[in-house]
């Protein structure tokens, strides 16, 4: 299995692992679980990028050079039909795109808001929704993988755009 479908796997492991009485729900369990869900989904669109790039040896390296700020701010862009409108695309390949894009830049603000705090408290159900958004949005990259507009998505989350 790849790291990005471990890090999927893990994450909804802690959610289940919550106790079902809400006094005894342990808020690192829970933050964990939507950090690791953010992480599955920004490994795993790394890792559908740097497979594109034809020498093997190099992929790790590639890998490194993602930034967690451009991609948010290319995936936030392409929310935009104004900035990014798809013209003469499937509205259905556009829909799933955009689908995944919000998800990134929701499960990073969330992610975010987990990992550093400390004055919001999670509710189970809260971090369930965080999980099943990374989920979602894992569901609908596979739909649309193969897509050019799914491959060039890829590209610009290396690559800083001239404004």
């Amino acid at each position: 299995m790849a790291y990005h479908d471990d890090l999927l796997e893990l994450a909804i492991d802690l959610i289940c692992r919550v106790p079902r009485v809400p006094a005894q729900v342990n808020q690192a369990t829970l933050r964990r679980a939507v950090s690791t869900a953010y992480y599955a989904l920004f490994h795993l669109l790394i890792s559908e990028t740097v497979a594109n790039w034809s020498r093997a040896s190099s992929r790790d390296a590639l890998g490194r050079m993602f930034d967690h700020g451009l991609m948010k701010k290319v995936s936030s862009r392409i929310l935009d039909a104004n900035k990014v409108p798809f013209k003469g695309e499937d509205p259905v390949v556009v829909r799933n795109l955009r689908a995944v894009s919000k998800a990134f830049a929701l499960l990073q603000d969330q992610r975010h808001i987990a990992d550093y705090d400390n004055a919001t408290s999670w509710a189970e159900t809260e971090a369930l929704l965080v999980v099943s958004m990374a989920e979602e949005a894992f569901a609908t990259w596979r739909l649309i993988r193969n897509e050019n507009i799914a491959q060039n998505y890829l590209v610009s989350l290396l690559i800083k755009t001239r404004d």
